[in-house]
């Protein structure tokens, strides 16, 4: 399933805890362009999006 998505051309993929450490790695692997997080406020990894974590598309 994630490998499948790079037929979209994502130019941000934004991830929160819904979405797994697992395919989030998965992600980054195949070379999607994952925003990172800042694991503040108590999110478990940088990997995704968090508590407070902003981002902007456009």
């Amino acid at each position: 399933m994630v490998k499948g998505m790079a037929k979209y051309n994502f130019k941000k993929v934004a991830c929160n805890h819904f979405t797994g450490v697992s395919a989030v790695q998965k992600m980054i692997e195949f070379g999607y362009p994952v925003v990172n997080g800042t694991a503040r406020y108590g999110s478990m990894s940088n990997l995704y999006l968090g508590n407070g974590d902003e981002i902007v598309f456009g």
